[in-house]
C-alpha cells in the first residue's frame, strides 16, 4: 500500500492543470510503469472517474484503492492523491496573500500554461486513437464538441446524456 500511496502522491504533485492535463501522468503511472492497470481498464476507469464529481485524479485514485485494497485503498490512495497538492497550494496562497502580486509566481505560471495546453492536445490524440472508431463514437465526439464550443452547452449534461444513451443502445 506504501507503493500506491506514493505514486498518487507522485501523481497529486506532478500534474498541472487538472482534468485531462492530468491522463498522460496517470497513464504512464497506472498502466506502464506501475502495471496496475490494462489499457483497457484505465480507459474504462477514466470514463467512469469523468462522470462522478471531483477530481478525476482523485476518483481514479478511489476506483483503483477500492478494487486492491478496499476501504483502507480508498483512503490510502486518496491522501496520496490531495496531500501534496494541499501542501503546494496551501503554500503558494500563503506566499501570494502575503507578498500581494508576486513576480516569480506570475512568471512560473506563465511558463507553466504552454505545457498544460501541450498535456491536453497529447491527452486529447491519445484518447482519439484509442477510441474505437465507429460511426456512432465518430458522431458522438463530433455532436459533444459542437455542443460545448458552439452552444455552450455544459459538460455535465453531455456526460449524463452520453451514459444514458449508451444504456439504452446496451439495453436494445
Amino acid at each position: 500500500m506504501l507503493n500506491l500511496f506514493l505514486t498518487f502522491v507522485k501523481i497529486g504533485t506532478f500534474t498541472f492543470g487538472g482534468g485531462y492535463a492530468m491522463v498522460p501522468l496517470i497513464e504512464d503511472e497506472l498502466v506502464y510503469k506501475q502495471k496496475l492497470l490494462t489499457q483497457e481498464e484505465f480507459i474504462d476507469y477514466l470514463s467512469i472517474a469523468q462522470s462522478f464529481p471531483g477530481v478525476m485524479a482523485v476518483n481514479i485514485s478511489v476506483l483503483l484503492g477500492y478494487r486492491l485494497y478496499k476501504i483502507p485503498g480508498i483512503i490510502v490512495c486518496t491522501l496520496g492523491s490531495i496531500l501534496s497538492a494541499f501542501v503546494i497550494v496551501l503554500a503558494l496562497s500563503y506566499l501570494y496573500f502575503n507578498n500581494g502580486s508576486s513576480k516569480l509566481l506570475d512568471t512560473f505560471f506563465k511558463g507553466v500554461s504552454p505545457v498544460v495546453i501541450s498535456l491536453l492536445l497529447y491527452a486529447f490524440i491519445n484518447l482519439f486513437h484509442k477510441l474505437p472508431k465507429s460511426k456512432q463514437n465518430i458522431l458522438l465526439l463530433i455532436i459533444s464538441f459542437m455542443s460545448i464550443g458552439v452552444f455552450n452547452i455544459s459538460p455535465i449534461y453531455l456526460i449524463i446524456a452520453g451514459g444514458a444513451y449508451s444504456l439504452c443502445i446496451k439495453q436494445s
